[in-house]
């Protein structure tokens, strides 16, 4: 990785994810991009001169916010750090800079959001994990920011992942000196596909890992069993690649990835599935 996105809207949450941020970069020495996403609160009308004017201010002082919030979070690591301030859609914002700015990875905090908004809208990092344009890494509150030795990748066998995606994710957990393993939760009524032994095949020769195979139990879901096994086995890292779901979909069955980002207290990387 050479360039590792990091967006903070300055709460406690985005913080969390910036230490992580620094110290995650011993392993790998990438620049660290930190980037904040602004609504512009002031119109004037037809002045383009002044609103230009206006605008330029309030970005610059975001600027300065930035600099102050990294020189408070970033410990004593000492990477090449550039700050971006800029208006603009959130989710939206953060991937079009992901995409301008050749981003490699996106590293961000996850607080959630409460009642009916969370219903309506969910949270920004519940977006870009269930549509990761990169790999992104989200970061819990609750994750007491410890190194990374065990990770498990949870597999739909369903569809292959690519082996550009494999290649990522193996270089990234020999970068942080951490195993991986391989499951795929098996739900009541499940069917085998034709392409699952190709997709455990080439999970196999990426990894040089079986696929174990847990089934549901009576009363619980693949969510609640993804984090049975990461609280049983002491897992540091979960890694999804969720797949595209329609919107009638979504509202049926709703997202494994975003039903994990609700419940488990460590890490969890969404590969996109492309």
């Amino acid at each position: 990785m050479h360039q590792i996105l990091v967006p903070v809207d300055f709460s406690d949450a985005s913080a969390h994810a910036l230490k992580f941020a620094y110290s995650m970069n011993k392993h790998f020495f990438a620049r660290l991009q930190i980037l904040h996403l602004f609504d512009v609160p002031i119109t004037v009308g037809d002045d383009s001169e002044l609103y230009l004017k206006n605008y330029d201010a309030y970005r610059k002082s975001f600027d300065d916010e930035l600099w102050d919030f990294v020189k408070t979070n970033k410990g004593d690591f000492h990477y090449e750090t550039e700050v971006f301030s800029t208006s603009g859609g959130h989710y939206q914002g953060i991937i079009e800079f992901s995409r301008k700015h050749l981003s490699d990875m996106i590293i961000i905090g996850h607080k959630g959001a409460g009642g009916l908004r969370r219903w309506l809208f969910g949270s920004v990092s519940r977006y870009l994990l269930t549509h990761p344009p990169i790999p992104v890494l989200s970061i819990p509150e609750s994750f007491d920011g410890s190194d990374i030795h065990k990770i498990v990748l949870s597999a739909d066998l369903s569809m292959l992942i690519s082996d550009q995606q494999c290649i990522f994710l193996k270089n990234f957990a020999e970068r942080m000196n951490a195993s991986i393993n391989i499951i795929h939760v098996k739900d009541k009524g499940e069917i085998s596909l034709p392409v699952e032994e190709k997709v455990v095949a080439s999970l196999r020769n990426h990894f040089g890992k079986e696929v174990e195979y847990i089934s549901v139990e009576k009363g619980e879901h693949i969510s609640s069993t993804i984090n049975m096994y990461i609280q049983n086995n002491h897992i540091d890292l979960l890694v999804t690649v969720p797949h595209f779901h329609t919107w009638i979909d979504r509202m049926l069955i709703g997202s494994e990835t975003k039903d994990l980002a609700s419940i488990i207290k460590i890490p969890l990387m969404s590969l996109p599935g492309k």
